[in-house]
């Protein structure tokens, strides 16, 4: 029987974010769009509430784990149903998983914040607290909360 290449998997607590998302879209589809105001039409509102709606699907089912390869270990963020967004970073591209903390304040709010090709740097923010953070090749960061950014840190730099 063949074993499992996952080493370590947790689902990210992502229920705040989820409701705060879907408020802002029930808000964007009922509100009221006054052209004094708010100069949106309903059909552009009810667009952005689709949207907003569709990011809190993805936002609800968010991955974190370390897949074993021929190549080393890689670190994989996976986003929405069925992995419908994958983020991977090979085990070539980390050179330190380390344990620390993130604030939404601090790093501009909750979801994905930063980019990685244009700022060099990027977060998953789901709540405040707990977090593995990620030195990558080119002088990149990448960091996500997760409950025991440790037991990945350890699996990532693990030989």
């Amino acid at each position: 029987m063949e074993s499992s290449p996952i080493v370590i998997e947790e689902r990210l607590r992502s229920g705040r974010l989820t409701a705060i998302l879907l408020a802002v879209s029930a808000v964007a589809a009922v509100a009221p769009c006054r052209r004094r105001h708010f100069p949106v039409s309903r059909a552009r509102a009810a667009l952005s509430a689709v949207i907003v709606a569709v990011v809190a699907t993805l936002a609800s089912r968010i991955v974190a784990r370390v897949v074993q390869t021929p190549d080393g270990r890689r670190f994989e963020v996976v986003y929405g149903p069925g992995g419908l967004i994958r983020q991977s970073f090979d085990a070539a591209d980390i050179e330190r998983a380390e344990s620390g903390t993130l604030s939404p304040l601090r790093t501009g709010g909750w979801g994905y914040r930063g980019s990685l090709a244009v700022l060099r740097r990027a977060a998953v923010v789901t709540r405040g607290g707990d977090a593995l953070r990620l030195e990558l090749s080119g002088g990149r960061r990448f960091a996500i909360t997760v409950d025991d950014p440790a037991a990945f840190a350890q699996a990532l730099n693990a030989d």
